[in-house]
């Protein structure tokens, strides 16, 4: 069969091709030095026993084996049945983290995920669904929820730190209040309810709870105009259908609003789980991880050892070991919303 002859580009295409590859240039450049090579030298070092001060030496996938790895003592297991231990308490006995520290940050890492979705994102929808209206002085109040956003985090946490104080706080202030108030009106029965004085940020049982409470009072905000522009975006004619037929606001809102918000609820969910798996700034300021490592994040801990003890291979490690959190955890997301997000 003849060959066909190929078609030779004009001038003038080529030249617009040269002109469009020299305007990509730039953000190719800014790509690879500030992206894609960082990338892969974090990747590279992961792989390697590395302290800034020597040449790195590489160990394989040591650093995930030590995040990431147990090691079995069947002596210890003995030993815990010999005392009469239970089955469970002496297989936990006997299977030993490697890092039991990265564990712990792990585990604070999905609780401050949890409540943080919890306090922020239903809040916000409920929040967006009340100021939805177009009564006076409905701008005043919107701008007053937004204003956490605009703030520092610097500055959020220097005013939850005062009113967390324990002996000055105004929140411990405030209860001290209450209960003063309890006890003048149940003197008479002879009732004295004692005045807890709650440690806020100094007890591993209140320092956690403590800061994703502040994270989500600071996030609410943000995730509020989202949902009242999505909520803006549904017709009028919907809410009047819903009202002619009798629905109540109770009932519109669970069985219209939310199918038709579904799609702006699971992009906040994915957004915001994204951002608070990677959380560092409250618990840096806030508590430094502390007390007894109750409020260390992975992200935190994965600066304690990159930049306080220069295990920069190990810090890698863990800066890969939160993207598969990351991509893992996003991808259930996407599964999942197959299930409940409905598309027009």
């Amino acid at each position: 069969m003849p060959k066909t002859p190929r078609r030779r580009m004009s001038k003038a295409r080529r030249r617009e091709a040269i002109e469009g590859y020299l305007f990509l240039l730039p953000n190719l450049i800014g790509f690879l030095v500030f992206m894609a090579v960082p990338l892969a030298l974090s990747f590279y070092y992961s792989l390697t026993d590395y302290d800034l001060l020597t040449p790195a030496k590489f160990v394989g996938l040591k650093n995930y084996t030590d995040a990431l790895g147990f090691s079995i003592r069947p002596e210890a297991y003995q030993a815990a049945m010999a005392e009469g231990a239970g089955w469970f308490a002496a297989v936990k006995s006997a299977v030993v983290a490697n890092d039991p520290t990265f564990w712990i940050a792990l585990r604070n890492t999905l609780m401050y995920a949890v409540g943080m979705l919890g306090l922020a994102v239903i809040p916000a929808f409920l929040v967006a669904w009340l100021l939805n209206s177009k009564l006076r002085g409905m701008s005043f109040f919107r701008a007053l929820f937004y204003i956490p956003v605009v703030a520092s985090i610097v500055g959020v946490a220097l005013v939850w730190f005062w009113i967390y104080k324990q002996q000055s706080g105004v929140l411990n202030l405030f209860i001290s209040a209450i209960v003063q108030a309890l006890n003048w009106i149940l003197s008479p029965l002879g009732v004295t309810i004692s005045d807890p004085n709650i440690p806020w940020l100094v007890h591993p049982r209140f320092a956690l709870p403590s800061l994703i409470v502040m994270t989500a009072w600071a996030t609410i905000g943000y995730d509020m105009v989202i949902f009242l522009a999505a909520l803006q975006g549904i017709s009028r004619e919907v809410f009047e259908a819903a009202l002619m037929d009798g629905s109540s606001r109770w009932h519109t809102l669970r069985k219209i609003v939310v199918p038709l918000l579904s799609p702006t609820i699971f992009f906040v969910l994915v957004t915001n789980t994204i951002t608070v798996l990677q959380i560092f700034s409250e618990p840096y300021i806030m508590t430094q991880g502390g007390p007894a490592n109750s409020t260390l994040t992975i992200v935190l801990y994965l600066y304690r050892m990159g930049f306080q003890r220069f295990r920069m291979g190990y810090a890698a490690s863990l800066a890969w070991i939160v993207f598969a959190l990351v991509f893992f955890v996003t991808q259930m997301q996407f599964r999942l919303a197959k299930r409940w997000v409905y598309e027009e």
